[in-house]
């Protein structure tokens, strides 16, 4: 039969008490500490999540931006080769149209300093032709008449050089 101990009774209302104890103080504030524990393991990661999703969204803007920048430096450097050329083409247009003008400038004073030594030798050739007149005439006559003469030379041998050009 069983027997009936009062020290187990006592021990079983004791376990009873501790249990309840344990359960009051020491189980209640560890899961409390176990609870908060979770809930900031659980705000680390989401706040990790958090600084993970906003690193790729800078890294995409950063991307983004590498983009425009790129663009944005072949167009600059498209411009500027485009501005060299036009300005090549328009110094070249330059140096060409002052070619040509130096080149009609030097052949109008060419044709000028032809004509001017032309001129002078006629009017050389006029005064030997006077001179070598005179000393086969044997005299020399009147200045109206040498400057007829000379005037008539002249004429003629322009029109002779007229017709040889």
């Amino acid at each position: 039969m069983l027997r009936f101990d009062w020290n187990f009774l006592f021990m079983l209302i004791n376990l009873i008490i501790f249990f309840l104890l344990m359960k009051r103080f020491l189980f209640k504030p560890i899961m409390k500490v176990m609870d908060k524990r979770k809930e900031m393991i659980d705000n680390q990661f989401n706040d990790a999540e958090n600084a993970n999703n906003q690193a790729l969204e800078f890294k995409k803007q950063y991307e983004e931006k590498i983009e425009n920048i790129n663009e944005e430096s072949e167009s600059i450097i498209s411009d500027a080769r485009e501005s060299a050329k036009a300005e090549y083409a328009k110094i070249i247009d330059k140096a060409e149209a002052d070619a040509e003008k130096l080149k009609a400038v030097a052949k109008k004073q060419a044709e000028t300093e032809c004509e001017n030594e032309r001129r002078m030798a006629r009017e050389d050739i006029a005064n030997l032709a006077m001179e070598a007149a005179a000393k086969v005439i044997g005299a020399n006559v009147s200045a109206e008449t040498n400057s007829d003469i000379f005037d008539e030379f002249l004429n003629e041998s322009s029109e002779s050089n007229e017709s040889e050009n």
